[in-house]
């Protein structure tokens, strides 16, 4: 599977639309050797957005199954560093919950 995150917006910022990816990636999850998260042309990522979409995966797959299944290409460092973030605080949310 591959994500073209320019489809939706070159700056990615509402709950909404990170549901909407994430309900997508969920449906093809296990059936997918790899997901790829491509973001040329995308110039900001924010953190509602990428919780939503990613961060909120931990919800229903293993931190190491979402690290090894999901690839980020045409990635900044800047919109990696979102998505990381995010991920590493729901991450602890889920631990300490």
């Amino acid at each position: 599977m591959n994500i073209q995150f320019a489809k939706t917006g070159t700056r990615l910022g509402t709950r909404f639309a990170g549901a909407a990816i994430r309900e997508e990636i969920k449906a093809c999850f296990t059936e997918s050797s790899k997901i790829i998260f491509d973001f040329a042309s995308v110039e900001s990522v924010n953190e509602p957005f990428a919780d939503e979409c990613y961060a909120k995966l931990i919800f229903d797959f293993e931190i190491e199954q979402i690290q090894d299944k999901i690839v980020f290409q045409n990635c900044s460092p800047f919109i990696e560093a979102v998505l990381s973030n995010t991920l590493k605080t729901r991450s602890l949310e889920a631990v300490f919950a």
